[in-house]
């Protein structure tokens, strides 16, 4: 018996497994989503919420400038909620570095189903629709108005440019 060859093959194993152990953790450790595209989206969401959280902020009568400008809008008030809501957004230091916006105000009716009541489509005409990784974020208002009570939902859609 060859006690030669048999340590070679030994060799080759113990080689061949450390060259695919290599290769396995290199194929794991690469990122699978750049980092930068999710850190932005990140980003625009934590700005949306901040945003929609500061509108809806109550005041001494325990409402919000979100809920009045939903509720001016659904009440045929002739508000345009969601124009407002863009106008307040492009005020915004964020409007000038390039992140856009639009706005929605959506009813979520007793069937289940959503109806857009307000869009701010137009005033951002520029920039058109918003692309396919835009963010969303949204808030929920609540109308009570007796003897109903009427949730509308505040889309707020941001990307960059």
């Amino acid at each position: 018996m060859d006690k030669k060859g048999q340590m070679h093959t030994i060799e080759a194993i113990l080689a061949l497994m450390i060259i695919i152990g290599i290769i396995a953790f290199a194929a794991r450790s690469a990122p699978q989503e750049t980092q930068i595209e999710s850190s932005l989206d990140t980003q625009l969401m934590l700005y949306g919420e901040d945003f929609l959280s500061i509108l809806d902020m109550e005041n001494e009568n325990h409402t919000s400038w979100l809920y009045h400008q939903v509720n001016g809008t659904v009440n045929n008030s002739g508000w345009n909620g969601a124009a407002n809501i863009t106008e307040k957004w492009q005020n915004t230091t964020l409007n000038g570095s390039g992140i856009f916006c639009k706005v929605e105000i959506v009813n979520l009716t007793y069937t289940g189903q959503l109806k857009v009541v307000n869009d701010s489509y137009g005033v951002n005409s520029t920039y058109g629709e918003p692309p396919k990784n835009a963010v969303t974020v949204t808030r929920l208002v609540t109308l009570v108005n007796p003897p109903q009570i009427e949730v509308y939902e505040v889309r707020l859609t941001l990307w960059y440019i």
